[in-house]
Parts: C-alpha cells; sequence; structure tokens
C-alpha cells in the first residue's frame, strides 16, 4: 500500500478537523422563520415538556442539560424515526438522566397535541428545536449552572399561559412548591401596578446581591418576573432587560 505523503495526511487533518467542528457547532437558529401563528402550539407544548422535567427534577434542571437534550433531539430527527415512546404513561425521574427525560417529555407534550390537532412536518419541527436554541443563548447566563431559562419559561407558562405542574411522592401526593425569594416577591408588586415603592426596593435589593457574589440568583428571579409579565409594552421588561445585562457582567466579573 502506497505511503501518504505529508501533504495528504495535512489535508485529511483538516477535513477530520472541518467535520468535527461542523458536529460541534450549535443547531441553534436566530431567524423569525418558524415564529408563526401555526407553530406557537408546537413551540409552547415544547416549554411545557422541558418545564415538566424542570418540576421533576426538583427544580435542579440546568439550562445546558436542555441545550444537550434539544441539540441530541435535532441530531436523532435528522437521522430517522425516532424509537416509539414508552407504553406506560408513567414518568419517572431518575439523577443523571436529566437529558433523556427532557427529550421524552417534550415528545410525549407533543404526541398528546398532535393527537387532536395537526402534525406540522417535521423540518418545522426541528425548526421549533432550533429556535428555542437560539432563544436560549440569549437568555442563559453565563457559566455551566445557568438556569436562567428555566426560570424565564416556568415565569411565563405559570402565570401568563395558567399551565399547573406538580410533582407528586410515590403515594401520589403533590409534593410542596418551592419558597421563591424577596426578590420576586418585590418585582411582582412592582409588576402588579408600578408599585414605586416596590421598583425601589426591587433594585436595591437587586444591587446587594450583585455586590455579596449573588448575580446568579439576581438573573434567575429577574427571569421568572419577566416571564410573567412578558408584555414587550410594559415599562418593566427594559428595566428588568438592563438589570439582567448588569448582573451578567458582575456574574463575569466574579468567574473572573
Amino acid at each position: 500500500m502506497a505511503k501518504e505523503s505529508h501533504d495528504q495526511r495535512r489535508k485529511k487533518k483538516l477535513a477530520e478537523e472541518r467535520r468535527k467542528a461542523r458536529q460541534n457547532q450549535s443547531s441553534a437558529y436566530l431567524g423569525e422563520k418558524y415564529k408563526t401563528d401555526e407553530l406557537i402550539p408546537t413551540w409552547m407544548h415544547t416549554e411545557i415538556g422541558i418545564y415538566q422535567t424542570y418540576v421533576l427534577s426538583e427544580r435542579k434542571l440546568l439550562d445546558q442539560t436542555v441545550v444537550d437534550a434539544l441539540e441530541k433531539l435535532i441530531g436523532m430527527m435528522r437521522t430517522g424515526p425516532l424509537p416509539p415512546l414508552p407504553e406506560t404513561a408513567e414518568i419517572h425521574y431518575e439523577v443523571g438522566l436529566e437529558g433523556d427525560l427532557v427529550i421524552e417529555n417534550i415528545r410525549r407534550s407533543w404526541a398528546n397535541h398532535f393527537a387532536t390537532e395537526r402534525r406540522p412536518p417535521k423540518d418545522d419541527l426541528i425548526g421549533v428545536l432550533r429556535t428555542i436554541l437560539g432563544s436560549m443563548q440569549k437568555v442563559k447566563a453565563p457559566g455551566p449552572r445557568s438556569q436562567s431559562y428555566m426560570h424565564h419559561i416556568a415565569g411565563f407558562l405559570t402565570k401568563k399561559l395558567g399551565i399547573s405542574i406538580r410533582a407528586v411522592s410515590a403515594d401520589l401526593r403533590p409534593l410542596p412548591e418551592p419558597k421563591e425569594g424577596e426578590l420576586v416577591r418585590l418585582g411582582r408588586l412592582w409588576a402588579a401596578d408600578g408599585n414605586p415603592e416596590a421598583r425601589t426596593a426591587f433594585l436595591e435589593s437587586a444591587t446587594h446581591l450583585m455586590r455579596t457574589g449573588q448575580a446568579n440568583r439576581v438573573i434567575g428571579d429577574a427571569h421568572l418576573v419577566l416571564g410573567e409579565v412578558s408584555d414587550p409594552s410594559s415599562p418593566l421588561v427594559p428595566e428588568l432587560t438592563a438589570l439582567i445585562q448588569q448582573a451578567r457582567e458582575s456574574l463575569l466579573t466574579e468567574m473572573g
């Protein structure tokens, strides 16, 4: 067998590096193509599946786990037909397998919705997943422990759309809801009627948290309130957005 020349080996190595780069490239889509009235219900049911996993994980699900799961689901859909869903309606949470549960719950949510509604073409379903990834790129906080996207959709789905998902114990008793902090309480008071005292207290509390190394908490709580508001015309939106950006910069400083 002829021995490869140096130039051939170099070209082969470059080709392999390009192949790996394509594999590692995010599938995120930042355009508007899939934000249509027809696909909004699919978008909503996708996020319901993600939020369901968040609740089942006792709200420990990380944004990066969701990113990895969406990338995996996109790859599976591009490769061929998806495997059948489990026949049982019971959903079991196992620590360490949160990504697989994200995929399963998205598919279950789709199956429930498409049982009575038209199922979009596969390319459109992939487009919705890619657009959610694009949204996550904008929302996700710096660092591996980000949950800002999870907080944002939790606020939007529960308060704006009235979605209620409760985790239950082995004997089917609802588990207690987590207590929300003072910053969220103040943010809701501010959002309710534009209360100037609540606004001042909210911003002062956020500033204190950032000064004491808790910028990640500010980002998460601000996104929860922002998700609950979900009204571009609200005067809270630009102020919360600016605060989130300030907290992101503070977090980057914390991280060095």
